[in-house]
């Protein structure tokens, strides 16, 4: 079965019992081999009885014709003259015949038809079938509608003034499912709305709804729907599954915004607002949605879950990234939220990117060990040196004292190629107060791993302020100054540590000691002259600074210093001793 209307035409609606038809029709509409055709010009008023045209407006013609392919076809014809006097004439086969019983047969029979498809004097119609055969026979007649907007029109008196029961209205709906006009269907849907926005009957106007094929009448219609019931938590689910269906990202996401206003960390709500969310293809789009939500909602810890797992589906780094951003605020330190955190941080290929979303979470006060960890572990994910390094340095400012947030700390700062990153990481450690023996010493195995003799130095540099008193640290610091292959960044290092006048003999005895592994006498001349000023009254230092001097190749060099030395002793009342002895 199928309609066609060949002339668009002005609405056919409104005209009650008694009433004229005003707008000129041309139509023709079809069901298997047998074609109804009709043709209206000017205002016309058909009978109570639905049988007949009870009057035209001057100059008006109203003709109905049927054909069929194997019986005889007949046309009705009525036309006015400029009085509004009425002439009938009744064609078979194209030939004029009196309206014999047959014809009027015939007549009673296409005439109820045509003027359900104009939309003539609905209510009074409605109201007639009600009466004599109930909502069912109402139901009837409106399955026998072609039109759209005659089938809305009928939906709409039988639901608005029908006083139908609620299994009545549900069927109303499966009816209203069926109009192929999204604009007509959309029209009927808003305004019979309050019929259905009670009870247990939201479901049957949102199933209606998600027949509509247009995304922008779609959008429209749940939008109007949510703004009337705003607070229902079956209305604003129902509407977010209604919302799943849209094709288009961006309709869609206007519904989940508003969605989102109203959101209140209602369970229904949210496993329908993130199947929502996570059917929008665009990236842009989804990330709006989840900003939305996490606005509203993001102290809520399942809400907040819900949209991390929800991020890990965009595909664009920044986007993905920037939801996290926003989700930092609500972080909090609960292992389903962690959790999820890091698996969409780890998915973000963008170095970047990723390094944005760790460092915004480090912004955020109270981290605890847990989170500290996983964010070292994902900063060593990061392929970029200088990124990595971005975040490790700023995660350094933080206690990094637990065993095991120093360990994975660590391990990420060792994964560091470049060896300017990693020198740099170090020195943001260098000068922080309250590490322990542990620390540091890690600190400074992971220095020995750097290349660069200059970058290594700038980290043993910083590290010259340290607390020499634990011993596995003071071992750590001399192992990385001797494993220095170049003599002025060796000298530059234990220059720096010398010039410090709290050392103990201990400290001093191994800078001496290191300093003998230096080639150049120059470089080496300079180290111990440190020594022999400043530290050159103890006897154990003493001794070893003598054992140092020998190391020096030039005689000149030698001399000077021991001559230095002398003085110090002699000051100290101390025999001067000779190279001989």
């Amino acid at each position: 079965m199928f309609f066609i209307a060949l002339v668009p035409l002005a609405p056919m609606f409104g005209a009650a019992a008694g009433e004229p038809y005003r707008g000129d029709t041309k139509a023709r509409w079809q069901e298997g081999s047998r074609t109804i055709a009709l043709e209206v010009t000017g205002s016309v008023e058909f009978t109570d009885d639905d049988r007949d045209v009870k009057s035209l407006s001057p100059y008006g013609r109203f003709s109905v014709a049927e054909s069929r392919w194997w019986v005889k076809s007949r046309r009705y014809q009525v036309t006015a003259d400029g009085s509004g006097r009425l002439t009938r004439s009744h064609y078979v086969d194209g030939e004029a015949k009196p309206l014999d019983g047959e014809g009027q047969a015939w007549l009673a029979q296409v005439m109820p038809e045509v003027i359900r498809e104009m939309g003539v004097g609905v209510g009074p119609r409605v109201q007639r079938i009600l009466h004599q055969r109930g909502p069912t026979g109402v139901l009837a007649e409106i399955r026998l509608i072609h039109r759209d907007d005659a089938k809305r029109a009928y939906l709409e008196e039988l639901i608005r003034n029908g006083n139908p029961e609620p299994g009545v209205l549900r069927s109303a709906m499966l009816e209203a499912r069926k109009i192929g006009s999204d604009d007509e269907k959309s029209h009927l849907l808003l305004d019979v709305a309050s019929a259905y926005l009670r009870g247990d009957l939201r479901d049957s106007l949102f199933g209606a709804a998600d027949t509509i094929s247009s995304d922008d009448d779609h959008e429209r219609v749940l939008s109007e729907l949510v703004g009337r019931d705003p607070n229902d938590a079956e209305t604003l689910a129902l509407a977010l599954h209604s919302a799943a269906r849209i094709s288009s990202d961006d309709e869609k996401a206007k519904i989940l915004a508003e969605v989102a206003e109203r959101y209140k960390g209602h369970e229904g709500i949210r496993w329908a607002y993130f199947k929502a969310a996570n059917s929008i293809s665009s990236d842009d789009a989804h990330h709006t949605v989840l900003s939305a939500v996490l606005k509203s909602d993001g102290g809520d810890r399942e809400t907040l879950v819900a949209s991390l797992r929800s991020a890990s589906r965009i595909s664009s780094d920044d986007d993905k990234a920037a939801v996290l951003a926003e989700a930092s605020r609500y972080y909090t330190e609960v292992d389903t939220v962690r959790e999820a955190y890091f698996d969409a941080a780890n998915t973000i290929s963008s170095d970047e990117e990723h390094r944005k979303a760790l460092t915004e979470l480090l912004h955020q006060p109270g981290l605890q060990p847990a989170t500290l960890a996983d964010i070292a572990k994902s900063a060593q994910r990061i392929s970029s040196d200088d990124e990595k390094a971005k975040v490790l340095s700023e995660l350094a400012a933080l206690d990094i004292e637990d065993s095991t947030v120093r360990r994975t700390f660590f391990d990420a700062v060792n994964s560091i190629g470049s060896d300017e990153d990693h020198a740099r990481v170090l020195s943001s450690l260098g000068g922080k107060a309250g590490l322990t023996g542990g620390a540091l010493e890690e600190i400074l195995e992971s220095a020995s791993r750097v290349s660069s003799d200059e970058e290594k130095a700038n980290v043993l540099v910083e590290l010259s302020k340290m607390d020499f008193r634990d011993e596995g640290a003071q071992s750590a610091y001399f192992k990385a100054a001797d494993s220095i292959s170049s003599d002025d960044q060796r000298g530059r290092v234990l220059t720096a540590l010398l010039k410090r006048h709290d050392l103990s003999a201990k400290v001093v005895i191994a800078a001496t000691e290191s300093a003998t592994h230096i080639s150049s006498d120059d470089v080496k001349a300079e180290v111990l002259r440190l020594v022999v000023d400043a530290y050159s009254g103890d006897a154990l230092v003493r001794v070893h600074l003598r054992s140092a001097l020998e190391s020096l190749q030039s005689n000149d060099q030698y001399r000077k210093l021991m001559s230095e030395l002398a003085k110090q002793e002699t000051s100290q009342k101390q025999r001067p001793v000779t190279r001989d002895e």
